[in-house]
């Protein structure tokens, strides 16, 4: 199924044109920010009952041998309606960060409230299909209409000018309003929670306060899922869209940082050297879910720092699609405090521990409904797991001992609340306490092999590492999408002679302020890209990036970078390339 995210250059109906300043030129996108914000919702369509949970979950060996019956799955979280899945920050910058996302758009805007998306653009999508999501770039060449509102020109810039503005071009593009900025207020006449929750702005700089030629231009809009957008709904109006979610946060900072704090921290000094697992070093995989390293703001070695938000993020956080279950903490939050349930098997899930779990179930499960005996079910369920590494009279030691436990803790819990199906939950803790009676009752220094955290599973037991699985979370998605755009004003020279070979003819006036024009001629279809340089040979901006046909071109330059910013006086280089050909020039601007 189909998900378009709709990145760049969506547009609404055309409803007249309401202003008087021009925007009519070519125009060639410089940067791009964009920002998805992914909500959990409820089931809307048949698409949902089908194919959507709100569970993200891992499985052991694999998802396709858990799928098939052969396995275990575990739940790693479970989502309620309102949730925020995640949110995703895209920070494309400049033309050269755009390029290596594949992002390349070039459009001729008219002041009659029309619009082409030319040739060779493309724009950013995503698919979703078993519930996995991936990006894709495919080209587009649509014509389009846009609209916008009254806006202002800005009190501390006279040569730059606000308005609302809103485009629809087809069913691939979300559809945005024009909002009234000038007279409106965000939150009340448009945005969240308003009857415009789809809007859009623009603000275009001239090269004077005359609003005559227009040399940069910002779009801004947001748009969330639904009819009124466009997107993430099928063709009964249904909301569809999911988000994939194949991989979790994972950690590979923790297992070290436990370890150090077991062998230098903890009361219990003899705990570090009775688990399998610590001073080995030899993890494959991450911890799923783990936290990363506790982040101290005065030392930049515990975080990295989000280059868009500028939020500190723990160090050592990756994405994760396998990865141990590993709990030192427990519910109490205090590491190794004796409540973890992993505890006998070194705080870590491994096949004893799912061995135990198993059987403990089945057992309970038989006896319990044959005889109703709480004490006798958790008894031989405790029986049955001792056996596996004690021989009697161990084993049945292990096994009255924890039926006795079992049971009064869950009559203490009903005379507490009177609640049987919330107190019977207390049979979770059945392979945990059995496990940690076995390795008390054993007679051999080495607990019996009940702690198998030191290795990864070797075909009789170690640590399990878990795949997590592709699960489609039904989502609202909102995207909030900043685009930079600089005036190429690219023309024909339609008087000129046949071109009869590639060739830049210079620019013109040189030295120049605020604009000159570079012209150049290509004798065959080609694919032509003009970009700027600084004079220590830093791109400025792009001003062509596209397929033309034979003939001679002037393109001009209004001193701005890829934002729309303008720029320092100073010596600046152009090249021009057609397919594998390239030329260069020099120019001098000054103000």
């Amino acid at each position: 199924m189909m998900k378009s995210f709709k990145i760049f250059l969506p547009v609404t109906l055309f409803m007249g044109l309401l202003f008087s300043q021009s925007i009519e030129a070519n125009w060639q996108l410089g940067a791009a920010i964009v920002q998805y914000t992914y909500e959990v919702r409820e089931f809307d369509s048949p698409e949902d009952s089908a194919d959507a949970s709100y569970e993200v979950t891992a499985s052991w060996p694999s998802s396709a041998a858990a799928a098939a019956g052969y396995g275990y799955t575990h739940s790693l979280n479970q989502f309620e309606v309102g949730d925020t899945i995640t949110t995703i920050t895209v920070p494309l910058v400049n033309e050269m960060l755009l390029q290596m996302f594949g992002v390349a758009m070039n459009v001729n805007m008219n002041d009659n409230g029309t619009f082409t998306i030319n040739d060779g653009s493309t724009y950013p999508t995503t698919a979703t299909e078993n519930c996995s999501t991936y990006a894709s770039v495919p080209s587009v060449s649509e014509n389009g209409t846009w609209s916008s509102t009254p806006g202002f020109t800005h009190p501390d810039d006279a040569n730059a000018y606000s308005m609302g503005w809103g485009i629809s071009l087809s069913s691939v593009f979300a559809q945005f309003s024009a909002a009234d900025i000038a007279g409106g207020e965000y939150g009340v006449d448009y945005g969240v929670g308003t009857d415009m929750e789809n809007w859009g702005m623009i603000t275009i700089d001239y090269t004077d306060a005359n609003h005559s030629t227009p040399a940069g231009m910002e779009i801004y809009w947001e748009a969330h899922d639904g009819i009124a957008s466009g997107l993430g709904v099928n063709e009964n109006g249904q909301l569809n869209g999911v988000t994939g979610v194949p991989v979790v946060p994972g950690d590979t900072v923790t297992f070290g940082n436990m370890d150090m704090y077991l062998a230098y921290m903890h009361p219990d000094t003899n705990l570090w050297y009775d688990l399998g697992w610590t001073g080995e070093g030899n993890f494959t995989a991450p911890m799923l879910g783990g936290p990363g390293h506790p982040i101290d703001p005065d030392n930049p070695d515990t975080y990295t720092t989000d280059p868009v938000s500028g939020e500190m993020i723990p160090l050592g956080l990756v994405e994760a699609n396998w990865g141990y279950l590993f709990d030192p903490v427990g519910n109490d939050e205090v590491p190794f405090s004796g409540d973890e349930p992993l505890a006998p098997t070194g705080f870590f899930f491994t096949y004893n521990f799912l061995e135990a779990a198993g059987v403990w179930e089945a057992v309970v499960d038989s006896v319990y409904g044959e005889t109703g005996d709480l004490d006798a079910a958790a008894t031989a369920a405790a029986y049955a797991i001792s056996l596996i590494y004690l021989d009697d009279p161990y084993a049945t030691a292990v096994a009255e001992a924890v039926g006795d436990s079992i049971n009064a803790w869950f009559y203490e819990c009903y005379g507490a609340t009177g609640d049987v199906f919330g107190c019977l939950e207390i049979l979770k803790m059945g392979p945990t306490v059995t496990l940690l009676g076995v390795k008390a009752a054993c007679p051999d220094e080495e607990g019996c092999g009940v702690d198998d955290s030191g290795w990864d599973y070797d075909g009789e037991n170690g640590r399990l590492v878990l795949e997590v699985d592709n699960r489609c979370i039904p989502d609202n998605t909102t995207q909030r999408v900043n685009t930079f755009w600089a005036n190429t004003a690219l023309e024909l020279d339609e008087e000129a002679p046949l071109a009869q070979e590639f060739k830049v003819y210079g620019n013109y006036p040189n030295p120049f302020n605020p604009s000159t024009q570079i012209k150049f001629a290509t004798e065959r279809a080609s694919d032509v890209s003009i970009t700027i340089y600084s004079i220590l040979g830093q791109e400025v901006t792009v001003l062509q990036n596209g397929n033309l046909t034979a003939g001679t071109y002037n393109i001009s330059w209004f001193g701005t970078d890829h934002a729309g910013n303008k720029v320092p006086s100073g010596v600046y280089f152009y090249e021009v390339r057609s397919d594998n050909r390239i030329q260069r020039g020099k120019m001098l601007l000054l103000k």
